[in-house]
């Protein structure tokens, strides 16, 4: 599997793009990672590299993460439509360089975020969107995030959670009935802990997710934490405020989502009852077992397939 890294002006500034499978002439798929602020290019690397053998595979170190994470990405303040302008950037870049109409586009927890935004705005542009752990609006999904973590508490006789957790009441419309900030923080800790994030049924696990960042990006590491913390605190609340996912109803292309059976970083319950009402040419909707948030890592083999197999449905049809 060749691969080969390009410094791209985007956006105004040099962003660091990954092809996987150079000049495969094979379909592109652009993948869009989360965070914000988190690159996944070593665990795409390690985890999905089945993807080749169908893709020529992209992964784009967004402005501020990773090896875009420069002084010149943060002359300009983050905000989620800058965000949306450079993955267009990138998508066009793309399609001139390897002379392509469109590509297949998957996003993870934010990077489903921003593709799905960017796939019902530019369809165009786009095969297929392919959205993993696809947040809908953190007003939406807190009331399933605190039901799982009393219903965990509860299954664990944690009496001092099950107590702090019935104080400070189940939360109405996204917000708790005081210090809404610290009660998001304080179940997204216990979403970690029983296993929301990553489920214990599967061999990857936290010590396995940061083990594999120092000796791919090796001294650049800093550059990646740095990333994550800047992108973090900048678009985090921005995202919050622009709820777009809510209001796509209608989207002009093909859509799959799949998601971890026990993800609740991103609730199952909340985007199902959202992409039961989308209008959509095609869509599926693909839970996988002993997986969470990061299914796309938690069970590759499973999830490369799911994506392999949208390909040659794709093809089949054309």
């Amino acid at each position: 599997m060749g691969s080969k890294n390009y410094k791209v002006l985007i956006g105004g500034c040099k962003q660091d793009i990954l092809v996987l499978n150079e000049g495969s002439k094979k379909p592109v798929l652009l993948v869009v990672h989360g965070g914000p602020g988190s690159p996944d290019r070593p665990l795409v690397c390690k985890y999905n590299a089945s993807l080749t053998d169908k893709f020529t595979v992209v992964c784009w170190d967004q402005r501020c993460s990773g090896l875009s994470y420069t002084r010149q990405s943060k002359k300009v303040l983050l905000t989620t439509e800058l965000m949306l302008s450079d993955l267009k950037e990138v998508v066009e870049y793309l399609l001139k360089k390897y002379n392509v109409p469109k590509l297949y586009l998957a996003g993870h927890s934010w990077g489903a975020y921003l593709g799905l935004w960017f796939a019902s705005k530019y369809p165009q542009y786009v095969y297929y969107y392919i959205g993993t752990g696809q947040g809908i609006s953190s007003k939406l999904d807190e009331i399933d995030k605190y039901n799982f973590v009393l219903q965990k508490a509860k299954q664990e006789n944690d009496q001092e959670v099950i107590n702090t957790l019935l104080k400070i009441s189940p939360p109405i419309n996204g917000e708790y009935k005081e210090n809404t900030e610290e009660c998001i923080r304080y179940v997204g800790k216990l979403i970690h802990r029983y296993g929301g994030y990553i489920d214990a049924n599967n061999d990857f696990s936290m010590g396995k997710y940061l083990k594999i960042y120092p000796p791919f990006y090796k001294l650049n590491v800093i550059k990646v934490i740095n990333g994550i913390n800047y992108s973090v605190k900048n678009l985090t609340p921005k995202m919050k405020e622009n709820d777009v996912i809510p209001t796509i109803s209608k989207i002009e292309v093909p859509v799959k989502l799949i998601f971890g059976e026990n993800d609740y970083i991103c609730p199952v319950e909340t985007a199902k009852v959202w992409f039961d009402k989308l209008d959509a040419p095609k869509k599926s909707f693909t839970v996988i077992k002993n997986a969470a948030h990061m299914v796309n890592f938690e069970q590759p083999d499973e999830w490369c397939s799911e994506i392999i197999k949208t390909l040659d449905i794709q093809q089949n049809e054309q």
